[in-house]
């Protein structure tokens, strides 16, 4: 009899140190993939980006040995996303409604989390929209 409880416990321990043994597999082969796809692609893209470089260089220097004045064609522009009144205006417009959710809960005792999450999306929506409206009017002026 006490032969068995000790055979059960062997088997009990060896499954348990299987399961470990495969979680472990497991994460290290997780880790080796996102490893080996990092030390691929980031050569990878500075090579494409030194290839880019060295194409405008060249179009540059035709264009200057042309009589080209090349700002004329390559004007460095800032995406609507690099605008810093975008980002604070839609920030804004989140804290403003997770706080204002927040204080309805307070108030009407109604789902935390569908008030805060929703009226968050909703100024943040309002935010947006403040911006576009600010960045057409902006638009024009400057025009």
């Amino acid at each position: 009899m006490q032969f068995r409880t000790t055979n059960k416990l062997i088997i009990m321990q060896t499954e348990q140190l299987i399961g470990l043994v495969i979680g472990g597999v497991a994460v290290v082969g997780g880790l080796a993939i996102g490893g080996i796809a990092i030390a691929v692609s980031v050569p990878w893209a500075m090579k494409e980006k030194l290839a880019k470089l060295d194409i405008r260089n060249k179009e540059r220097m035709a264009m200057l040995e042309k009589g080209v004045d090349p700002t004329i064609i390559f004007k460095e522009s800032k995406g609507v996303g690099q605008d810093p009144m975008l980002w604070g205006l839609l920030l804004a417009g989140m804290g403003l409604g997770i706080f204002l959710g927040y204080m309805l809960y307070l108030i009407t005792k109604w789902d935390r989390i569908v008030l805060t999450n929703s009226l968050g999306v909703l100024f943040s929506g309002i935010g947006l929209i403040i911006f576009s409206l600010y960045h057409k009017a902006s638009g024009d002026q400057h025009a």
